[in-house]
């Protein structure tokens, strides 16, 4: 297939909001893909939709081009001088957009001004190569930079209209307005003529998050074989998470009785256990084993199966395993280039509180009340390795205990979870199975809100050169926006300071992004 008609793609599904347009636009696509009867760039067309190359699983690297690389390449390419491309991106705000606007009035007019021939598959294999190409010189603006070479020549072989979502792809910044659910929908309308079938593929997806291989699966094999995916050795899956809710409203939510768990202040691990190898995955399905070498160790000696997946929370612990120290402790393991010496500093304890696969069982359709007898008979417990705190609840007061007991012994606070025969584990899913509660008290917040960090003001006196207050937002994905929400400069030591400016310099760009709704004028 050819780039231009993904392109045509892209700009319909950006030029509507509405989200069963957009089914509609999507469906139409891919039963043109069903007609030809070509599925070999299937895949890529998904990875592309989603704006990457590969699913987060496979940890591809990224493209490691900068808005400032580009520039030099539209330079080389349009023969307009490097101001009058500034101005344009400083009126439009987007790399691809400017793009678009610059080769329309590039000087020498391009064979594929109108529509190239740039097929999917060579321009998936060319990016692919830009993301792997390493090294100092790969980033010079000449014939030596492997990187600029390979995008000039792309950029040269595009339309306007495909440089435009070629840029945004490989910047990160598609903003078409479709999510992974909205792709589904489509698929499943299109190659099985019901929209009600998402739901097979969304299970598929939440066990293997790779839509694009899921889609092939569905476009070669069927709806049938799609159904038979199921948890993997190696692969993560989606974590189930909790919902909030008022806690006197848990009884009616959960039934009588329901569990009760400590909620910690830790890392979320999904461990995947084959004979002595060990791989953790993070709650954004990324392989950190190398940031806990010690959990690793405690697992492969004190797991009694030869091949497991669980789930846990690792937590930082004082050096007698009695306290349990707040999450900022645990994170200097992802700032230290020595682990080893910083996992004797920071010593580490896993909690463990689910089960997801035991040898060539898969746990995740059994209620929670067998997972969890199955999980206590495979560990042996010592200070590093423990199963996390659970009690049976049956009314409001017991509740209260827990939480308050709980709170006393340094955790956030408390998750309450169904044990009913359908209290499966529902991967990838927020609904009511599980519960979370942090706080008692009316008027404040029930819970802690995930903030992005978009802007910074410099810091005076002590914190002098080095940023002392942020300016977080709050991200909506129905239309790709940040939100700027509060300001915040209390609770960092002078060393995370230094540390977090260090990792925010590498991302400060010289205008604000139009998708982000700030009023505020940050350093």
């Amino acid at each position: 297939m050819k780039f231009n008609r993904l392109s045509q793609l892209f700009l319909k599904l950006e030029n509507t909001t509405k989200r069963l347009e957009m089914i509609d636009l999507l469906s139409s696509f891919f039963k043109e893909i069903k007609e030809s009867k070509n599925f070999e760039d299937l895949d890529k067309i998904i990875y592309l939709l989603q704006g990457q190359l590969a699913p987060n699983i496979m940890q591809f690297p990224k493209m490691g081009i900068a808005e400032k690389m580009i520039i030099e390449a539209l330079v080389l390419i349009s023969g307009i001088n490097k101001e009058k491309i500034k101005d344009e991106l400083r009126r439009k705000g987007d790399i691809g957009s400017t793009a678009e606007i610059i080769l329309k009035k590039r000087k020498q007019k391009s064979l594929f001004d109108s529509g190239s021939s740039l097929e999917i598959s060579y321009l998936y294999s060319e990016l692919e190569k830009i993301a792997l190409t390493e090294g100092v010189r790969s980033h010079k603006v000449d014939h030596f930079g492997k990187k600029i070479g390979t995008l000039r020549d792309l950029i040269f072989r595009c339309s306007p209209l495909e440089a435009k979502y070629l840029l945004r792809i490989i910047t990160s910044t598609l903003r078409i307005g479709v999510q992974s659910p909205t792709i589904i929908e489509g698929l499943a309308h299109a190659f099985t003529g019901l929209r009600d079938n998402k739901d097979f593929i969304v299970r598929a997806y939440t066990l293997h998050p790779d839509l694009g291989k899921i889609s092939k699966i569905l476009a070669e094999k069927g709806l049938e074989e799609v159904k038979k995916t199921d948890i993997e050795y190696g692969t993560p899956i989606l974590s189930m998470l909790a919902s909030r809710e008022i806690y006197t409203e848990f009884l009616s939510r959960l039934g009588k009785p329901f569990v009760a768990e400590h909620k910690l202040d830790g890392e979320r691990l999904q461990i995947h256990k084959t004979g002595n190898k060990v791989i953790l995955f993070s709650r954004r399905l990324l392989d950190i084993s190398e940031q806990y070498p010690d959990v690793c160790h405690v697992i492969r000696e004190n797991i009694h199966a030869e091949n497991v997946i669980f789930e846990g929370e690792v937590v930082a612990m004082d050096p007698f395993y009695e306290k349990m120290l707040p999450f900022q402790v645990l994170s200097q393991r992802r700032r230290k280039y020595n682990v080893k010496d910083i996992s004797k500093e920071v010593p580490v304890c896993l909690f463990l509180f689910d089960l997801l696969k035991f040898e060539n069982e898969s746990f995740v359709d059994k209620p929670l009340p067998i997972r969890r007898e199955k999980l206590e008979k495979i560990v042996e417990k010592r200070d590093e390795l423990r199963l996390v705190k659970s009690v049976l609840i049956n009314s409001t007061e017991e509740l209260l205990d827990f939480f308050n007991k709980a709170r006393e012994e340094g955790t956030e606070g408390i998750m309450a979870k169904s044990i009913k025969e359908d209290s499966i584990y529902q991967a990838g899913n927020r609904g009511y199975k599980w519960l979370k509660l942090k706080s008692l008290e009316g008027g404040k917040l029930k819970d802690t809100i995930d903030v992005v960090l978009v802007g910074a003001f410099y810091g005076k006196g002590r914190r002098t050169g080095v940023y002392g207050t942020y300016i977080s937002a709050v991200y909506n994905p129905e239309n790709d926006n940040y939100i700027a929400f509060t300001r915040f400069f209390s609770g960092l030591t002078d060393e995370l300071s230094e540390s977090l400016t260090r990792e925010m310099e590498e991302y400060r760009m010289e205008r604000k992004p139009k998708n982000v709704i700030c009023e505020d004028k940050p350093d």
